[in-house]
């Protein structure tokens, strides 16, 4: 059975190959006349190709996945696939997706003309949001429970430590939240990401600015929502030597990444930026044509997420920051004495 990367690999020979003489047999007129792009990437790359589109409706632009593994794709067969296309983008990608290794440093030096770019990763809405590795699985190997790969460091605190689910619960409040350095992690997180973005050759601190005025830009902490992949689509072109035209892409945006998870912004982070929070976690649903979807609210996500840890165990249940809060007795039981004390104030949040 093929994977996403190879079908998307037959299909982009079969648009170069095969269509363009059906049309001259059939007569028919190509509706993409323009210049050939390529997006590879994580899953921000489809947003980044749909904006592209949106510039460009004249332009064939195929959207390639860096996620998961290929079943038949090797390095020569997305280097020939690729060097088709006037333009390449790539976001960095590890060994261990394409068959017989290759990364996308490999992938430039073999394709010079192709550009790299940087991924949005913006933690200030979302600072409770980990990720738990699983060391037996180094290429996207991660624990997965009620909301994928999103799991709640408070959360995973609470079980380590001995919580209850409810003292657990009642650590969702603004005196943890001040105490674990929730409430003013801006400045870290935009100089971060400012200057990743300069080690790729983008300036998008203006960006930045522009879309922190438009409140919450972010479902998760890796996923953005799409006027910043439009944003950051323009410097693109930009970088290639392409002029992108003034677009409403409002009008015209699909929140692709909102059909994935999405995490929420506790009321008390929400504050900090004058927008609205709470505690309803989105499940992912890919198929909305079908369904509308689920959430869940706060003592069902802990609940949920606490079976998935029963279910791992303990020794597979590492996380650096989880790991640093345990190990400090001082963190460990301020934030716990917290916790209880919530809770006997009945300061047990749901939704």
């Amino acid at each position: 059975m093929f994977s996403q990367i190879d079908k998307q690999i037959l299909k982009s020979w079969r648009q170069y190959a095969v269509e363009p003489r059906l049309a001259k047999l059939t007569g028919r007129t190509l509706r993409n006349t323009g210049p050939r792009i390529a997006v590879l990437g994580n899953c921000q790359a489809f947003g980044l190709a749909y904006a592209m589109k949106v510039m460009d409706p004249s332009a064939t632009v195929d959207h390639f996945s860096a996620i998961g593994r290929s079943r038949v794709a090797n390095m020569d067969m997305l280097v020939a696939t690729l060097a088709t296309y006037d333009y390449v983008f790539t976001h960095d990608f590890l060994e261990g997706h394409l068959r017989g290794g290759g990364d996308s440093e490999e992938l430039i030096r073999r394709l010079p003309k192709t550009v790299k770019t940087p991924a949005v990763t913006f933690a200030a809405f979302h600072p409770d949001l980990i990720y738990i590795q699983d060391k037996s699985e180094p290429l996207h190997g991660f624990i997965f429970g009620p909301l994928g790969p999103y799991h709640s460091a408070i959360g995973l605190f609470g079980y380590r430590a001995g919580l209850t689910l409810d003292e657990t619960r009642a650590a969702f409040n603004e005196n943890v939240f001040q105490a674990l350095g929730y409430l003013d992690l801006w400045n870290e997180a935009a100089t971060g990401f400012i200057e990743n973005a300069k080690l790729y050759g983008f300036d998008l601190s203006t960006d930045l600015m522009n879309w922190a005025r438009r409140g919450v830009f972010m479902y998760s902490i890796v996923h953005p929502k799409s006027f910043v992949l439009f944003d950051i689509a323009k410097r693109m072109w930009e970088k290639a030597g392409l002029k992108p035209p003034a677009r409403d892409f409002g009008y015209y945006e699909i929140h692709d990444l909102a059909r994935s998870e999405i995490f929420p912004v506790y009321p008390a982070v929400a504050r900090v930026f004058g927008a609205q929070g709470g505690y309803l976690f989105k499940l992912q649903n890919h198929h909305i044509s079908h369904t509308v979807g689920d959430f869940l609210n706060l003592p069902q996500y802990l609940g949920s997420s606490w079976k998935t840890f029963e279910k791992t165990g303990q020794e597979h249940l590492a996380n650096p920051r989880v790991d640093a809060w345990l190990d400090d007795e001082k963190t460990k039981t301020y934030v716990m004495k917290l916790a209880r004390e919530n809770q006997k104030a009945g300061l047990k949040p749901t939704l």
